[in-house]
């Protein structure tokens, strides 16, 4: 397993693409980014996903995404949600992801 399926397993593939944006957004807004920093999207996570239960895992989403953009895996879990087989990850999560894909090429 790569640690960018790790990562993505952590995350979930279908919310990684759904919220890249503000992932990527904290991951750009400082270097040492704290707990504090993390909180007002966890409990974003929390609140919009039906099947959470609880703030500490949000913020386990939240360090394995930091830790995508860090390393600078984006494009390949990306890639990887397009490729997924999972029944779980539909034709429009794979569009979202394509589009991401796109805009980053263009930047």
């Amino acid at each position: 397993m790569s640690n960018v399926d790790r990562a993505l397993r952590s995350i979930g593939k279908s919310n990684f693409v759904e919220y890249f944006e503000d992932y990527k957004e904290l991951a750009d807004s400082k270097e040492k980014i704290t707990g504090n920093d993390k909180m007002p999207l966890a409990k974003k996570l929390l609140e919009k996903n039906p099947n959470a239960t609880k703030l500490s895992g949000q913020m386990i989403r939240i360090s394995a995404a930091l830790g995508i953009f860090r390393n600078g895996w984006e494009e390949a879990a990306l890639k990887e949600v397009m490729e997924s087989k999972h029944p779980s990850i539909t034709k429009e999560i794979k569009a979202k992801a394509a589009s991401l894909i796109n805009k980053r090429v263009k930047i």
